[in-house]
C-alpha cells in the first residue's frame, strides 16, 4: 500500500513506561507508551515507504530488445554533436529505465541536457525517481514539482510529491497535496488513509480522527487499519475503553501494512489500564508471538500474568466468601424455619 506514512518523531529521553515499579499504570505513563509505539509506526510505515520499489511509466520506454539498440543510437548521435539535447534527453531515460546501476550515468546525461536548455518533462519524472531511490530527497521533491508544472494533473507524481513531504516531516505540505488528491478522486480510500495519516502526523488529531472514522466504511483491512490509528489516537489521549473497543475491531490476524506487534501491543496497554489483566496477557502473548526478542514486551507479559492471577485468586476467594455467607444465610433460615414449627 502506499506508505501511510510519518515521519520520525522527536522525543525527550523518558523513564521506560514498561518499568514494573512505582507508577507504570499512571495516565503520563500510559501516555508516553502509546507515544512510543506511535513513534514505531510511524517509523515502520517510513521503512515500508523506502522499500517500496517506485513505479516507472514503461509506456514511455520502448520494449527491453529495442533499449540496448537505442543506446547505441543515442551515443552515435552525441560524438556526431556533443551538445545533441535530444540524444541526450533519449540516452538519460534510456540509462533509467536499465536500472539502478545505471543511474549516476542517467542523472549526468539529464543534468547535462538541462543544462542545455532541455524542458522536456521527462527529465524531472526521472531525475525525481532516481534521487528519491538514492535518497537525495530534497533534490527529488525539486524535479516532481517542476514535472507538475507541466501535469498538475498528474496523480501519481502527486503521490510521490506528497510521500516524500510525509517523510521528509513537512506534515503540513503533504495535507495539501493529499486534499488536492482527494478532490481529484474523492473515492480512493488510499489517498483517504494517506492524508488521515498527514493530518496525525501535523497533530492535527480531530481532522485526522474524522479521516479515519471515514475509512470505515470502505470495510476490509481499510476498516481493521482505521480501527487501529482511532486505537492509537484514544489511547495517546487517556480514553482506554474507547481504545479497547477499537483495538478489538483490528482482531487477531495480522493486519497488511503494519507491524504485526502494534495491534496487540495496543489493546495490551489499554486492556492493562482497565484491569483486564487476563486480556492484557493474552495481547502480551500475541505481541511476543510476533516479536520474539522484545525484552519490554517479555516483562509487560510477565506482570500480566502475575496480575491475572492475582485477579483470579481474589475472585475465587470473593466467590468462596459468598458461597459461604449463602450457606450459613441457608442454614439459619431453615433454623428460623424449625423454631416455627
Amino acid at each position: 500500500m502506499t506508505l501511510r506514512v510519518g515521519d520520525d518523531a522527536r522525543l525527550k529521553p523518558v523513564k521506560s513506561p514498561w518499568a514494573l515499579a512505582g507508577g507504570w499504570l499512571s495516565p503520563r505513563a500510559v501516555a508516553v507508551a502509546a507515544g512510543v509505539v506511535i513513534v514505531l509506526l510511524f517509523g515502520a510505515l517510513i521503512f515500508m515507504l523506502r522499500e517500496k520499489p517506485l513505479p516507472k511509466r514503461r509506456a514511455d520506454f520502448p520494449p527491453p530488445p529495442q533499449v540496448a539498440s537505442q543506446i547505441a543510437a543515442a551515443q552515435e548521435r552525441l560524438r556526431a554533436n556533443p551538445q545533441d539535447i535530444a540524444a541526450l534527453v533519449e540516452l538519460g531515460t534510456l540509462k533509467f529505465e536499465k536500472g539502478r546501476e545505471h543511474y549516476v550515468e542517467a542523472i549526468g546525461d539529464l543534468e547535462e541536457a538541462r543544462e542545455l536548455g532541455a524542458l522536456d518533462p521527462r527529465i524531472f519524472y526521472c531525475l525525481g525517481i532516481m534521487y528519491q531511490e538514492e535518497g537525495l530527497l530534497p533534490f527529488a521533491l525539486t524535479e516532481y514539482r517542476r514535472f507538475l508544472r507541466h501535469y498538475p494533473e498528474d496523480k501519481e507524481v502527486r503521490m510521490l510529491t506528497a510521500k516524500l513531504y510525509y517523510r521528509m516531516g513537512l506534515f503540513r505540505d503533504a495535507v495539501g497535496e493529499y486534499e488536492r488528491l482527494k478532490f481529484q478522486d474523492p473515492s480512493d480510500p488510499l489517498i483517504e488513509e494517506n492524508l488521515g495519516l498527514s493530518l496525525w502526523g501535523g497533530k492535527l488529531v480531530d481532522r485526522a480522527a474524522a479521516s479515519f472514522a471515514s475509512l470505515k466504511s470502505v470495510g476490509g483491512d481499510y476498516a481493521r487499519r482505521s480501527d487501529f490509528y482511532l486505537g492509537q489516537i484514544a489511547l495517546e489521549a487517556g480514553r482506554y475503553q474507547e481504545a479497547y473497543d477499537h483495538f478489538i475491531a483490528v482482531g487477531p490476524d495480522a493486519l497488511p501494512g503494519l507491524d504485526a506487534q502494534r495491534a496487540p501491543t495496543g489493546l495490551a496497554m489499554a486492556a492493562q489500564k482497565l484491569g483486564k489483566w487476563e486480556e492484557a496477557r493474552a495481547a502480551w502473548e500475541l505481541a511476543l508471538k510476533a516479536a520474539p526478542g522484545d525484552a519490554k514486551a517479555k516483562a509487560s507479559l510477565k506482570e500480566a500474568t502475575r496480575r491475572a492471577a492475582a485477579a483470579k485468586k481474589a475472585a475465587d476467594a470473593a466467590a468462596e466468601k459468598e458461597r459461604r455467607a449463602a450457606e450459613k444465610a441457608a442454614k439459619a433460615a431453615a433454623a428460623a424455619e424449625a423454631k416455627k414449627k
